[in-house]
């Protein structure tokens, strides 16, 4: 399998990617990838769905996330944010290509 190296970041071709692009950064994952165990990529608070700190906008490949939980409903109700690509990274996970815009 070959592989590439984009900014400081090892990926695998054929195998799924995360993309960030405010990092300009890129990795390879096998199976599924919690996005809150990602936090060299991303910027988190309290991790439970609380804060909206880690919140990101999906660039391209929501199909390939967990769906939405009751806790980023419940968020993005509160702060009025009527964006459907919007997400907070410590409620999913990944299970295919991903491109993130780190909004924090």
């Amino acid at each position: 399998i070959a592989s590439c190296l984009v900014g400081s970041e090892m990926c695998i071709r054929d195998r799924p990617k995360l993309k960030f692009l405010r990092g300009s950064t890129e990795f390879s994952f096998e199976g599924k990838v919690d996005l809150v165990d990602l936090d060299e990529h991303i910027m988190f608070g309290c991790k439970s769905g609380n804060c909206g700190t880690c919140a990101v906008q999906i660039v391209e490949g929501a199909h390939n996330l967990s769906l939405k939980t009751d806790r980023e409903h419940r968020l993005f109700e509160l702060i009025e944010m009527k964006e459907p690509s919007m997400r907070l990274a410590c409620q999913c996970s990944a299970y295919g290509d991903v491109v993130f815009l780190e909004v924090n």
